[in-house]
């Protein structure tokens, strides 16, 4: 086995190889180093504003693996099984070498004992973990990811909700899920993420990043509200609506598919423009280039309109706001198997064959 260290600013990255069986040839550069034969999964490499994975075509070669050895677990406070399903994987990765850390509230309710888990609040428990990984459902995920926003760490999600999209890993699944992890065989995929800005009288009163979607939509009373969008300045259309949702590729499974817009695969670069209820029939989803700025206006007389965030957080907006989306620098990094097939996923979780 082969272990390179290599300095991320703060922190050191451990990389290992492992997962692969049977002897492989190598180029001479790294025979040079290595010797003749070297087992090698994945290689993952910091770039200059976010750390994204990069396959290296060797000819055939496989790629490095990080050493997942500090695992953060996040999980879905009011769900008696993730609790029970917490403590239980905790323990597994406690005997398999792996140092874990659990959040505090988690962690009492649980019975999780100190020896086997570090505790930390959900804010602050990504920070220095190779790993995080989520027990819950897609909101927990959400939240999750939320906590993730500022450290470039990878999420696995744990299913114990409903649909899950994102916690794609089955409860009786998890201890073959984690032991793949720590054996170097996953891969990692980038979801886009999307910056949100909040422009009111020239000033900017909110800047946030979303997973999923942004919402502009009427409050609590039954009244449309109305509002111009464009697009890189260009004017696209106006509308007289109960909202409009900007999903990312990722949310056109969420929200964004109940109002009527189209599944979008997680790898494009693009960005969703639902409306939700439009007055007029013929104002239809449409999708736009992720490497353009949208900009929304409220232009009506409204007493009541908010901005929801991944449908977790809301912001209460006022005539002439503009709200500008564009995609973040800071996409998030989500674990899967090897195997993993987003339209066996579709299938599965929508019962297309049924």
């Amino acid at each position: 086995m082969v272990c390179m260290e290599v300095d991320r600013k703060t922190m050191r990255q451990r990389f290992h190889t492992a997962g692969v069986t049977g002897s492989i040839p190598v180029p001479p550069t790294i025979s040079a180093q290595y010797g003749a034969t070297l087992k090698v999964a994945f290689f993952l490499f910091q770039s200059s504003d976010a750390s994204v994975e990069r396959g290296l075509n060797l000819s055939g070669y496989s790629r490095f693996a990080m050493d997942m050895r500090q695992i953060g677990i996040i999980t879905k406070r009011s769900d008696p099984r993730a609790l029970d399903a917490t403590r239980l994987l905790a323990e597994w990765l406690v005997a398999h070498d792996c140092e874990v850390t659990v959040v505090h509230e988690i962690a009492a309710a649980a019975s999780i004992p100190e020896e086997c888990a570090a505790r930390q609040t959900q804010e602050l428990l990504p920070e220095g973990q190779d790993i995080v990984v989520v027990i819950g459902g897609d909101g927990t995920f959400i939240a999750a990811a939320r906590a993730a926003e500022e450290v470039d760490v990878p999420l696995l999600g744990i299913n114990m909700g409903r649909l899950g999209f994102l916690t794609d890993t089955s409860r009786d699944s998890m201890y073959a899920a984690m032991a793949r992890v720590l054996a170097g065989e996953y891969r990692i995929e980038e979801r886009m993420r999307l910056s949100v800005e909040v422009v009111r009288h020239g000033n900017t009163t909110l800047v946030c990043r979303v997973l999923n979607d942004v919402v502009v939509h009427k409050g609590e009373l039954a009244r449309m509200i109305e509002f111009d969008v464009a697009m890189d300045g260009q004017f696209v259309f106006s509308s007289r609506a109960d909202g409009l949702i900007v999903s990312t590729p990722t949310g056109s499974t969420a929200y964004a598919l109940s109002a009527g817009g189209p599944i979008v695969h997680p790898g494009l670069n693009a960005i969703l423009l639902v409306p939700i209820c439009p007055h007029t029939l013929t104002n239809r989803p449409i999708v736009v280039p992720g490497t353009g700025t949208v900009r929304i206006t409220l232009t009506n007389n409204g007493q009541d309109r908010l901005l929801t965030l991944d449908g977790q957080s809301g912001f209460p907006l006022v005539d002439g706001d503009e709200i500008l989306v564009r995609r973040s620098s800071r996409p998030l990094r989500v674990l899967h198997a090897p195997n993993r097939n987003h339209y066996t996923v579709l299938r599965e979780k929508l019962h297309w064959t049924e």
